[in-house]
């Protein structure tokens, strides 16, 4: 948790992570999902959405300027990662955060 907590910002995969533990991914996988009940990109992922969440809660940067900033090249598939992982789009969490905060 450690090693994703420095470096969950770049755009770095299960094997990025497996090698810093001396592992091979399949091991990784299968230690993360029998402590956590999660696969590595999974823990990989939920890391960066809170992060984003942050984000736009705290900032005026924009999607695409939060998305590139946790290791997404392209503002499309991190808006679709972002909704899949928290059912609306950032925009539409963003704008139900400030509605709610004011």
């Amino acid at each position: 948790m450690t090693i994703l907590e420095e470096n969950f910002r770049r755009p770095e995969g299960v094997a990025f992570y497996a090698e810093k533990l001396f592992m091979s991914p399949k091991s990784l996988n299968t230690l993360t999902q029998n402590i956590l009940h999660q696969s590595v990109s999974e823990l990989i992922e939920t890391r960066k959405l809170i992060e984003a969440k942050r984000l736009l809660l705290s900032t005026d940067k924009s999607i695409a300027e939060i998305g590139f900033e946790l290791g997404y090249s392209d503002k499309a598939y991190f808006t679709n990662v972002f909704k899949k992982k928290s059912g609306q789009t950032p925009s539409e969490f963003r704008e139900e955060m400030k509605n709610m905060l004011s």
